[in-house]
């Protein structure tokens, strides 16, 4: 049996590598692993394993140099995460904590082998439906109450965090890996923003080596997004659809600097309460009957608890939805008259699922000019396609009412 067979066996055993800040095998530190150098290290490797001794790379070493020589050509790579952070890749991700569910998602999204990611937040592990291979990973707790003894213990080589939301406390945990674990890379993404998913996509696809997928993945993304688009562009603003969205708690709705708000927004709705510095404010019950909405949207989710992946239960949705049309004095909404009420969850409205949410807003808007678009189709295609995940939405879960 020949060296290169047994390097080759050697390659597909698949075992943790560390984050050391060079590219094992590379001799002469000039920062390219050139030809020579990766057979002289995979050799001297060899040659140490069948005189049982320890050579100067380990296995891990010499998995990451092969990775390194086949697939980016013998160079570290370069990656800008979404702070604007350029963070240089001397080996591939073996060992992954994740503390952001949307970044979680979009790995599962680009195909990257979930066994390694090794910990994740405490919000994916609870979703056992949506994320079933994650029940026995390690739990790491949240950005806000990290269990970084736990992160420490899995010896992850990366933690992701959210780049712009919650910065105190993914700047904290930053700060103490790297004060802790200086050979952790951290990289930081967000994975729910409209203006930005498209393009971390792609970074992201790069870091894990998946471009295909990921042009793939952002195309498919893309596609429902630019028919949304195209769909809305050039409505004039005062014939834009009026919609009152309410938030999970009655009489209270989104202002302008609300994520929920800048869907409605993208879908070609008008929110009469988009003013305002309070991201969720209260509104006055008579206000709105002022406003008179064409349509109404109300979240079901976290802050009420009904619908989602958790279960099939679209009378839940229903009973949600008929509390809103017997308000006092809702009869004489246009919304309420023309039949025009809708009740979504937060699970497709936020998140990386943002854009699934999104075409139903704008098929509820405007139902002629999206004939064509099939949010239902869209989702079931994002399951399957790319969650990989088992799930049928035709018996399973409840997103949308009616």
């Amino acid at each position: 049996m020949n060296r290169w067979y047994l390097l080759g066996l050697l390659l597909l055993l698949a075992v943790p590598a560390s984050a050391a800040e060079d590219i094992p095998g590379d001799a002469d530190a000039d920062g390219t692993l050139a030809r020579a150098e990766y057979a002289s290290a995979a050799l001297a490797y060899l040659d140490a394993a069948y005189m049982d001794g320890a050579g100067d790379l380990d296995r891990d070493d010499i998995r990451d140099a092969a990775w390194v020589y086949a697939r980016w050509d013998g160079k570290p790579r370069e990656v800008t995460d979404s702070t604007g952070r350029t963070v240089t890749l001397y080996r591939p991700l073996r060992r992954v904590v994740t503390f952001s569910g949307e970044s979680l998602e979009t790995l599962r999204s680009l195909g990257f082998d979930m066994d390694k990611v090794v910990a994740v937040d405490k919000y994916s592990h609870e979703k056992e439906t949506f994320f079933p291979e994650c029940r026995d990973k390690a739990n790491v707790g949240s950005i806000w109450s990290p269990d970084m003894e736990k992160v420490l213990s899995v010896r992850p080589d990366t933690v992701i965090l959210y780049a712009t939301i919650s910065t105190a406390a993914c700047d904290n945990i930053q700060k103490r890996l790297e004060a802790s674990s200086p050979g952790i890379r951290v990289l930081r993404f967000d994975c729910f923003k409209p203006a930005t998913y498209a393009g971390e996509i792609r970074t992201i696809a790069s870091i894990v080596d998946e471009p295909e997928r990921g042009e793939e993945f952002a195309s498919f993304y893309g596609s429902t997004m630019d028919q949304i688009q195209d769909g809305t562009a050039g409505i004039p603003d005062g014939e834009k659809t009026r919609v009152y969205f309410e938030y999970w708690f009655d009489y209270t709705t989104v202002a302008a600097s609300a994520g929920y708000n800048e869907k409605t927004e993208l879908a070609g709705g008008k929110n009469p309460f988009a003013t305002g510095t309070t991201e969720y404010p209260a509104v006055d019950p008579e206000a709105i009957i002022v406003a008179d909405p064409q349509v109404v949207v109300k979240l079901a989710g976290q802050g009420l608890a009904a619908g989602g992946y958790a279960g099939h239960d679209p009378e839940a949705l229903a009973a949600i939805r008929s509390a809103l049309v017997e308000r006092p004095g809702w009869s004489r909404i246009s919304a309420v008259e023309d039949g025009r009420v809708h009740v979504i969850h937060s699970d497709i409205l936020g998140g990386a699922q943002h854009f699934i949410g999104t075409a139903y807003l704008a098929k509820w808007f405007y139902p002629d000019r999206f004939s064509d678009l099939d949010p239902h189709a869209v989702h079931q295609r994002y399951l399957t396609g790319f969650q990989g995940i088992d799930f049928d939405l035709a018996s399973q879960g409840t997103f949308v009412y009616p």
